[in-house]
């Protein structure tokens, strides 16, 4: 019973990715007759993601102040964040400058509204608009959740609406969700019918491409950052303490799952109680390494394959920036992997239903993402536990 709770939509949503993939190679152009199931439900995706998006924006940042962790150990733990998220987003570029896994995969045709905008007339479509709405939509909703923890308890009840909203707009997205392995399915169909079986030898290099990264991430950088905390045998009891958190996130890919693990663990290595109970709960929400090197993949991904040219050094910071964005977006939003897609998405300027194509890639890396996330959550402890 647990297998399936934890596993179930996953699986679904691989069925239907596979079924949509055969239906393609199968019946090529013919399978443009399910496109439109497809998009009946990118558009009702599409239609909660703003509200989604501001809400969830708004109640995370106004949790986080109204959250009673002093300012200073505020302000240390959300730099630990970045930091953490920053130099791993970093390594996965320079990796993928190295090697680029998608060099290779040229799909013969390309669909010009997949690319482009593909509004012809110069209109934009609502699809266009509301990506291209995120990143004002994150801002203010964040500083709008600041400004109503700053009023303490005048603004409880407009802290309280945000919640609720909140709770709604997930509810509502997650019904919508169950529709994914059918409309993810049929657009993928659609896909792979028109730009060939190229597209799925891309997939296959993205996951290996991301094991890669995860490997480096997981055992050397995480054990570097250790080393740093300047704990004489932190790195032995941070590995033996890591290892039943880092079970559990294989078995049940949910960060949040893990959270009492972590803490024992955590406690466990040393770190004071008041840091550790701060520090991961708070990571399980804002702060996921996993979902920020995915989003370096799925960027590299669709430059490489979709766009003119393959990424350069010149777009490390951007591309940098983007995988990080990605990783607090999809930590402060439920079910935030469309957004963070979409995101992306609407940085680089390509059409909205190129998020389909996309989630894929977050379906194939869930459980090493989710691997990362818990333990970047620990060594954040560890490392902000020098602050005194």
């Amino acid at each position: 019973m647990g297998f399936w709770k934890n596993y179930g939509f996953t699986l679904a949503l691989l069925a239907g990715v596979i079924a949509g993939a055969v239906c393609g190679l199968v019946w090529g152009e013919g399978t443009a007759v399910v496109r439109p199931v497809g998009e009946v439900f990118l558009d009702a995706v599409f239609v909660l993601i703003v509200p989604l998006v501001a809400f969830s924006m708004a109640s995370a940042s106004c949790k986080v102040c109204r959250s009673g962790i002093a300012w200073k150990l505020l302000g240390a733990t959300l730099g630990t964040f970045l930091l953490l998220s920053a130099v791993a987003c970093a390594l996965a570029f320079v990796l993928f400058m190295i090697w680029n896994p998608f060099s290779s995969v040229h799909p013969e045709t390309f669909l010009a509204d997949m690319q482009t905008g593909g509004n012809g007339g110069g209109v934009l479509s609502l699809k266009a608009a509301i990506a291209a709405s995120l990143l004002p939509v994150i801002a203010v909703s964040t500083v709008a959740g600041v400004i109503v923890a700053l009023f303490g308890e005048k603004g409880r009840k407009a802290a309280d609406f945000l919640e609720s909203a909140m709770n709604l707009t997930v509810r509502a997205m997650r019904f919508v969700m169950y529709a994914a392995p059918v409309g993810i399915g049929c657009y993928f169909a659609w896909t792979v019918g028109s730009l060939g079986n190229g597209i799925l030898g891309g997939y296959a290099d993205a996951l290996v491409a991301y094991l890669i990264a995860a490997l480096v991430v997981f055992f050397p950088l995480n054990s570097g950052w250790v080393l740093l905390s300047g704990e004489k045998g932190m790195l032995g009891r941070y590995w033996r303490g890591m290892v039943p958190p880092s079970l559990t996130a294989v078995a049940t890919s949910s960060s949040a799952v893990c959270i009492p693990l972590c803490l024992e663990a955590a406690t466990g290595m040393g770190v004071r109680p008041l840091i550790a109970d701060s520090v991961i709960p708070l990571g399980t929400n804002i702060h996921k390494d996993g979902s920020a090197i995915g989003g370096v993949v799925k960027v590299v991904f669709l430059l490489t394959v979709f766009g003119a040219s393959a990424p350069s050094w010149g777009s490390f910071f951007l591309v940098v920036g983007v995988g990080i964005l990605v990783g607090t977006v999809m930590g402060a939003v439920p079910t935030g992997g469309m957004t963070g897609e979409l995101l992306i998405c609407s940085v680089f300027g390509y059409a909205p239903e190129m998020a389909a194509v996309l989630m894929v890639i977050s379906t194939l890396i869930d459980i090493p993402a989710t691997l990362l996330n818990v333990s970047g959550n620990v060594v954040a402890a560890v490392l902000a536990n020098r602050i005194k």
